[in-house]
C-alpha cells in the first residue's frame, strides 16, 4: 500500500483533535477499495469541526468529509490532505413534535427509524438507503419514487470559514441526485417537517423496503449502491438497471470489479469474495467499459451517480 510522506504542515494542524497519518481508508467504505488518507483527524463535535475547516481552507488543505463511505470510490493512491470521520460525534438524529433533526453523520436508516418511532411519515424511504445524512443532502439522494429534499425544511451547513449558516433548501438548488453547495463548504445537519401517521403501517412500509432491497440488490456484495443515474430516454426516465442490462453488460467484469448479475446498476467487488479484492482501477476500468458499450450500441451517455475521489 502507498504510503504519504509526512505533510509540512501536520505538524501546525489545530490543536485538541486527534489526527492519524496514513490510515487504509477501504475498510471506511461499503465497497472496500481505495489507499491511505493523508491524514485523518477524528473531531468529537462541531467546534472542533469548524476549527478544522477554517484551519484547512486558510492552508490550502483539501479537506474530504466522510459519513458512512458509500455512493463513492476512493482511487488507490488514497486520498490527499485531511480526511475527517463524521460518523463519530457527529451523528445527533432528535424529533420534536413533526419536525426530525438529523447531522450530517447519523445513518439516513437510523433517521428512519427515529421517525417511525416517533409516528411520523415522510421520510421511511431513508430506510432502503445505505449512508449518512450529509451525502444524502449532498447528492439529494432518493429511492422509491421519494427525494431527501422533499420534506426538508431547513440545512445547516458549515461555510468555508468555518461559521455555521442556516439556509433554506432553494438555496441549495437541488436536482435529480445533485445541489449546488458552494465549494469549500459542508452539510452539518438538515430538518424535515413530517406528518403524523400510523406506527405500524409506518413500520410495514419500512419493512417492505427491505425486502424489495434484498431481494433485488446484492447486500451480500461490497458495492457503493446505485452507480449510475437513470436516464431520460424519449421523455420518459428510464432506470439505469434497464440500459445497462439493453446494452448486454450485466455480468461484464474488470480484474475484481463486477456488474452485478442480480442488479445490472450495481457494480460489486466480487474479488473479495474470492481473496483477490478488486482495486478502485478496476472500477473505474469497468465504469468506462459499460459506458463506452452503452454508448456504441445504444446511443446513450451514462452519468455516474457513484463518485471517485483521491489520486490514481
Amino acid at each position: 500500500m502507498k504510503e504519504w510522506p509526512a505533510p509540512v504542515w501536520f505538524e501546525d494542524m489545530p490543536e485538541g483533535i486527534s489526527y492519524t497519518r496514513n490510515v487504509p481508508l477501504a475498510d471506511y467504505t461499503t465497497i472496500k477499495v481505495g489507499g491511505p488518507a493523508e491524514v485523518m483527524a477524528e473531531v468529537t463535535d462541531w467546534d472542533q469541526m469548524a476549527a478544522l475547516v477554517r484551519w484547512c481552507n486558510a492552508h490550502a488543505v483539501a479537506l474530504t468529509p466522510m459519513g458512512k463511505g458509500s455512493n463513492m470510490v476512493i482511487r488507490d493512491g488514497g486520498i490527499a490532505g485531511v480526511v475527517v470521520n463524521l460518523a463519530k460525534g457527529l451523528d445527533a438524529v432528535r424529533v420534536d413534535g413533526t419536525l426530525l433533526y438529523a447531522e450530517a453523520g447519523a445513518a439516513n436508516g437510523t433517521a428512519a427509524r427515529a421517525a417511525r418511532e416517533a409516528g411520523l411519515e415522510g421520510i421511511a424511504f431513508f430506510g432502503g438507503i445505505p449512508g449518512a445524512i450529509g451525502g444524502a443532502l449532498r447528492m439529494n439522494a432518493g429511492a422509491y419514487g421519494f427525494e431527501t429534499f422533499d420534506k426538508l425544511k431547513r440545512v445547516w451547513v458549515l461555510d468555508a470559514d468555518g461559521a455555521e449558516r442556516e439556509v433554506t433548501p432553494d438555496f441549495l438548488a437541488p436536482r435529480y441526485r445533485g445541489t449546488a453547495l458552494p465549494a469549500g463548504w459542508l452539510y452539518k445537519a438538515g430538518e424535515w417537517e413530517l406528518v403524523p401517521g400510523d406506527k405500524e403501517e409506518i413500520r410495514k412500509q419500512m419493512q417492505e423496503i427491505n425486502r424489495a432491497r434484498s431481494s433485488t440488490q446484492p447486500l451480500h456484495m461490497p458495492s457503493s449502491g446505485s452507480w449510475f443515474k437513470n436516464v431520460v430516454r424519449d421523455g420518459e426516465r428510464v432506470n439505469a438497471w434497464r440500459i445497462v442490462d439493453e446494452a448486454g453488460c450485466r455480468g461484464m467484469r474488470v480484474g475484481g470489479a463486477q456488474v452485478s448479475e442480480q442488479h445490472a446498476n450495481f457494480f460489486v467487488n466480487a474479488g473479495a469474495k474470492e481473496g483477490t479484492p478488486g482495486t478502485a482501477a478496476d472500477f473505474e476500468a469497468l465504469s468506462q467499459k459499460v459506458e463506452a458499450q452503452v454508448l456504441e450500441r445504444l446511443g446513450i451517455v451514462m452519468e455516474r451517480e457513484v463518485r471517485f475521489t483521491g489520486v490514481e
